[in-house]
């Protein structure tokens, strides 16, 4: 197949090349429409160690980076969920609202991000608030020399932009798939038409000697 070949299949066939690109990005905008969107909040904190003078200052500081990954997993701990559910009232199990969390930490940085994902952007910023709170009053119990504080909160002006569908990106392919998929059927006319004609031929070719007998 050569784009001479691919140019005439386009041109002899365009209604069903645009028609099928417009079926791809119609069903795409409406699954954008359909689809509830999802909010995600954020909120981050900072946990160091506590300055001892047996220490220096970069022992301290790959210790603190040793406590943030322990407080990546007890932040999504089911003590934290449950003590959440109880703050704002919920009806999720700690199972379930552990599945809406998601904690990261960034090598070389003190940083804790926790980030909490709800169909309402005002849920989100609350769970991720209630967690954020929940867990630094909570820290001194697993490390009595850390300190863990709020470095941001999680505000509703950020959470109200949804993370889910991501409807341009959606649309965008939809339009790559719609060329390729208009491609494909117009090439498999094009075949089609091709095969039909030369089976007319062929049958035109058998029935001659016979005509001119």
């Amino acid at each position: 197949m050569n784009g001479v070949f691919l140019g005439k299949a386009v041109s002899r066939h365009y209604v069903a090349f645009v028609v099928t690109i417009v079926l791809c990005v119609g069903c795409t905008y409406l699954l954008n429409l359909l689809i509830k969107p999802s909010y995600q909040a954020e909120a981050s904190l900072v946990a160091n160690i506590g300055s001892t003078t047996n220490s220096g200052t970069y022992n301290e500081f790959l210790a603190s980076q040793m406590l943030t990954k322990t407080y990546e997993k007890a932040i999504q701990s089911r003590y934290i969920a449950d003590e959440v559910i109880s703050r704002l009232g919920l009806k999720q199990t700690a199972y379930e609202l552990l599945k809406t969390i998601n904690v990261r930490t960034d090598p070389g940085t003190l940083v804790i991000m926790l980030y909490a994902k709800a169909d309402d952007p005002k849920q989100a910023v609350e769970v991720a608030n209630a967690f954020a709170d929940s867990f630094i009053a909570d820290s001194k119990q697993i490390v009595q020399n850390a300190n863990v504080t709020l470095l941001d909160k999680a505000d509703l002006q950020q959470a109200s932009i949804p993370v889910s569908p991501k409807k341009t990106f959606n649309l965008a392919l939809s339009v790559l798939i719609g060329l390729f998929a208009g491609l494909s059927v117009t090439v498999w006319l094009e075949k089609r038409q091709l095969s039909r004609k030369k089976a007319r031929l062929r049958k035109i070719g058998v029935e001659l000697p016979e005509l001119s007998a």
